[in-house]
C-alpha cells in the first residue's frame, strides 16, 4: 500500500466518529474497520476508548437496538440473534439483557406467516419432505425445534 493511502489514527478517529453517528454500530464492527484501515493495535484500541468515552459506541446500546430490529423486522427468532450476538465478541450477560426485548407473545403467529409463506414456493412429492424443509427453514431463521416441529405439522394439516 503506498504512504499515501495510509490513515492517520486522528483521521481514523474522526471517520469512525461520522460512521457512529450515522448509524448505530458496536465495538466489533468498528475494530473490524479499523483493522481493514490498517492501524495498529494499540492505536484500536485508543480509537476505541474515545468512541466508547464519548457514547458514541455502547455495545448494550446496540445489543438491545439489534434484538429489537432483528425480531420485528426480520422474523428472526431468539436463537439466531444469541448466535449472531455472540459471533460479535458480546458477553452472557449483555446478550441475555438484550434477549428480554423480544415479545415472545407473538414467536408462533409470526413462524405461521413465514412457514406459509415458504410453503407455497416448495415443491415436494411428499409431506415428509415438505415438513422437513418447512423445519430446516424454521430453525435457520432461529426458532426453536418444539415451537417449528408443532407450527409445520398444523400448516400441513391444513392445507
Amino acid at each position: 500500500m503506498l504512504k499515501d493511502n495510509i490513515i492517520t489514527p486522528e483521521r481514523a478517529l474522526q471517520r469512525t466518529q461520522a460512521l457512529c453517528a450515522r448509524q448505530e454500530r458496536c465495538s466489533h464492527d468498528i475494530r473490524l474497520k479499523l483493522k481493514q484501515w490498517q492501524l495498529s493495535n494499540t492505536n484500536i484500541e485508543k480509537i476505541i476508548k474515545q468512541l466508547v468515552a464519548d457514547n458514541f459506541i455502547n455495545d448494550e446500546r446496540y445489543s438491545k437496538m439489534f434484538v429489537r430490529d432483528k425480531s420485528k423486522f426480520n422474523k428472526w427468532g431468539s436463537i439466531k440473534i444469541k448466535y449472531t450476538l455472540k459471533s460479535k465478541g458480546f458477553s452472557e450477560e449483555v446478550i441475555k439483557n438484550a434477549l428480554v426485548e423480544i415479545d415472545h407473545s407473538n414467536d408462533e403467529s409470526t413462524l405461521k406467516d413465514l412457514l406459509s409463506k415458504k410453503m407455497k414456493g416448495i415443491k415436494t412429492k411428499s409431506p415428509y419432505d415438505l415438513k422437513t424443509k418447512l423445519i430446516r427453514f424454521g430453525i435457520s431463521r432461529g426458532f426453536d425445534y418444539e415451537i417449528v416441529n408443532r407450527i409445520a405439522s398444523l400448516i400441513i394439516r391444513q392445507a
